[in-house]
């Protein structure tokens, strides 16, 4: 009987480890990270496919985001939805322009970053 509470708690124990593991949390931040980065007031009007100005301010709230963000999990989270609205090339160049680059060669959501001349 004790044996069997005390695989139900090992259980237990197991499963809320597993459902908290770091991937999962670190998904989630990107997840957050991605809908500042594709908001109005955060970068989105530089990575606009049509209109977007891929050169923001350092100071703006879009660079506070991407210098401190996990840029590569952001670009894992990009959806065909959001491939539609910006342009991948203009989010590789504001992460640029912002202090923190994608590596050249990186597959970003389909695009990959140019090796430099």
């Amino acid at each position: 009987m004790i044996s069997a509470k005390v695989i139900g708690v090992f259980c237990v124990l197991a499963f809320l480890a597993i459902s908290s593991s770091p991937s999962h949390l670190q998904a989630e931040g990107c997840e957050n990270e991605k809908n500042i980065v594709m908001n109005k007031d955060g970068c989105f009007h530089n990575i606009e496919r049509h209109l977007g100005d891929q050169f923001p301010k350092r100071h703006s709230h879009c660079c506070q985001t991407v210098e401190s963000a996990d840029v590569n999990c952001i670009c894992r989270t990009f959806t065909a939805a959001d491939k539609a609205k910006i342009a991948l090339s203009k989010w590789v160049n504001v992460a640029k322009e912002c202090g923190n680059p994608l590596h050249a060669g990186t597959n970003c959501a389909g695009y990959h970053v140019p090796l430099l001349p």
